[in-house]
């Protein structure tokens, strides 16, 4: 029963993980019908990751009506930065007594190395109006990447990705 308790407390924090997004609230999101792919992208991915992702940015787009275009409405930029997080961790270590009226205390730290076996990447996309040449929509989200992760775990992660950033597109005007 504990265990279970700390398992749906754990997965709630991991699903609170948010979108973060960023828009001109000026423009009428309705206009863009055509997409392409940025002609200059450089995603940061390799070429089998980039393509996963391509994959799933297509079909979510078809499947909201949109279409691929080669005079588009607008261009989709997706790049990533990944990195490492550092696990700082150490076990303390302490020898005290205490008297009466006083006490010693000696204590010390020995850090631990573990490596991870992920790295997080953040995946950002950006909506640039082909026109104009100006950005107008972008969402940006952390995810973990585990480094010996199988082709369809990757493929499984980029969906969840590209569903996640595309939720929040359009974005809700007020």
């Amino acid at each position: 029963m504990r265990i279970s308790v700390v398992l749906i407390i754990l997965l709630f924090f991991v699903s609170c993980a948010s979108v973060k997004t960023d828009y001109d609230p000026s423009v009428q999101f309705s206009k863009y019908r055509t997409y392409g792919f940025y002609p200059d992208m450089r995603s940061g991915l390799n070429q089998l990751d980039e393509k996963r992702i391509v994959v799933e940015v297509e079909s979510l787009l078809r499947a909201r009506g949109m279409s691929l275009s080669d005079r588009p409405d607008m261009y989709i930029n997706i790049f990533t930065k990944s990195y490492e997080r550092p696990y700082n961790s150490s076990v303390g270590i302490g020898l005290g007594t205490g008297g009466r009226r006083g006490g010693i205390g000696i204590s010390g730290g020995i850090p631990i190395s573990i490596r991870s076996n992920a790295t997080s990447q953040e995946v950002t996309f950006d909506f640039i109006d082909a026109e104009k040449d100006e950005l107008f929509w972008q969402g940006v989200y952390e995810v973990k990447v585990r480094k010996n992760a199988s082709p369809e775990a990757k493929q499984e992660v980029y969906r969840k990705v590209v569903e996640k950033v595309f939720a929040a597109y359009p974005p809700e005007m007020k």
